[in-house]
């Protein structure tokens, strides 16, 4: 982590092939304007694809509310934890909503090409926990409340791991609700939503490509996530 002269916190880049690069500099930029005319963001996102690229202003627009995006399309919990400062905590929002997960359960698939093996599902499903584990505890030494939400169900067939991707989605959406019960923190969640009732069938519309939500899927998304935060009364 750099501290500028200019009073804020930038990270280095990581020199790795990784996906919380792609957007630094445009990020840099952006949390020193926040910074620099001191305004305070009422709803921070952070997390993956899903938050960055969420339209939030055409679903969340209250005048005295300022929403700031920083999602990172392609990123995970293990780097998340390393730029939840940087991207979120220094900008002291009221509250962060953390969508991050799903890119995890990609390192299950390994590289078929290369002949590279997938990691174990229990690495990959532990490592997730701990990192989440981690990005809590960060929120705990700040001013900001966070709002968990929960992963989204996928269909991708021509994924070679897709059965274990998604019993991977099932079993961290049951350690995020009985973790943020535990620890009272606000959980979000989709998935009952986004599912055919009782199943664990993704809704048949709902997606650009299996994966990542269309106008429909956030619709169902904004919904949620307002009628929850509605019932610990906060406005959003």
């Amino acid at each position: 982590m750099i501290k500028t002269k200019e009073g804020y916190d930038r990270l280095e880049y990581f020199s790795e092939n990784v996906a919380s690069d792609q957007r630094r500099k445009e990020f840099d930029i952006k949390n020193h304007t926040i910074i620099e005319n001191k305004l305070t963001p009422t709803f921070l996102f952070i997390g993956d694809s899903i938050t960055h690229f969420w339209e939030l202003n055409a679903y969340f627009n209250h005048p005295d509310h300022l929403i700031i995006n920083r999602g990172i399309a392609g990123d995970t919990t293990t780097y998340l934890q390393k730029r939840l400062w940087v991207d979120a905590l220094q900008l002291h929002p009221t509250y962060c909503i953390v969508g991050i997960g799903i890119n995890d359960s990609i390192d299950l698939e390994g590289d078929y090409w290369k002949l590279i093996p997938g990691l174990s599902y229990e690495t990959v499903l532990n490592r997730a926990k701990n990192n989440i584990i981690d990005i809590a505890s960060q929120f705990r030494a700040s001013d900001t409340t966070p709002i968990f939400t929960s992963l989204l169900p996928i269909n991708i067939p021509i994924s070679l791991c897709e059965y274990l991707r998604k019993k991977y989605i099932c079993e961290m959406n049951h350690f995020l609700y009985e973790y943020c019960k535990a620890e009272n923190i606000i959980f979000v969640n989709y998935y009952p939503s986004t599912t055919l009732p009782g199943t664990n069938t993704q809704l048949y519309g709902i997606t650009y490509d299996g994966l990542h939500p269309n106008a429909k899927g956030y619709n169902i998304m904004a919904t949620v996530l307002r009628n929850t935060l509605e019932n610990h009364s906060i406005v959003i």
